[in-house]
C-alpha cells in the first residue's frame, strides 16, 4: 500500500490521508452563502427547505435573504430595511406548487434573534383565489455579505515598479 507521507518521520497510508483531507477539499470556502434549514409555514402547513441561504446587504442598507433548493422549486426571497426597525418590504415564497408574495410592509412582522430572522403575516390571494394566506418563515443568516459601494469594480491591482 502506498503512503502519502503527511507526517514527519511516519508515512500515512494513502487511504487514511484521503479521509483526513476530504473535509478540507469538500469544504465550501465561499462565505457568501451557507446550507441551512429554513422553515416555512403556509396556511398552517409546515415545510422545510434545506438549501443555500444567501444574505447580503445592499448599497441602500436593505438586507436581502435568498433561500434556494431544487433550482427554485423550493425558495424564499425577502427584502427588508433595518433602520430604524426591521420592516419587510417584500417577501415571496415557493414550495413546489404553493406560492405567495407580499409587498406591503404593514402585512408582515419581522423579528431577529442572534442571526435568525422570523417573518410572519399574510399574503394576498393568488389569481383565481379569494382568501388571504397566513405564513411564517424562519431563516438563519450564517454570514451577511457586505454591500459594495456604488461604482466599485473590485480591488485595484498592485503596481510594482520594475528595475
Amino acid at each position: 500500500m502506498g503512503s502519502a507521507g503527511l507526517t514527519a518521520g511516519h508515512p500515512v497510508p494513502v487511504g487514511v490521508a484521503a479521509l483526513l483531507l476530504a473535509p478540507l477539499v469538500t469544504c465550501s470556502c465561499d462565505r457568501d452563502s451557507a446550507t441551512s434549514v429554513t422553515t416555512v409555514v403556509f396556511d398552517g402547513k409546515s415545510q422545510t427547505i434545506t438549501g443555500e441561504v444567501l444574505c447580503s446587504t445592499q448599497p441602500d442598507g436593505k438586507l436581502v435573504i435568498l433561500v434556494n433548493q431544487d433550482g427554485g422549486r423550493k425558495s424564499v426571497r425577502v427584502v427588508l430595511s433595518q433602520k430604524p426597525r426591521l420592516a419587510v418590504e417584500k417577501a415571496g415564497l415557493r414550495y413546489l406548487d404553493v406560492a405567495g408574495y407580499v409587498a406591503d410592509p404593514g402585512e408582515v412582522v419581522a423579528t431577529k434573534v442572534d442571526n435568525t430572522y422570523t417573518f410572519s403575516g399574510r399574503m394576498p390571494p393568488n389569481a383565481g383565489e379569494n382568501q388571504w394566506h397566513l405564513f411564517k418563515i424562519e431563516a438563519t443568516c450564517a454570514y451577511i455579505k457586505p454591500a459594495r459601494p456604488p461604482g466599485y469594480d473590485g480591488p485595484r491591482p498592485i503596481r510594482i515598479p520594475h528595475g
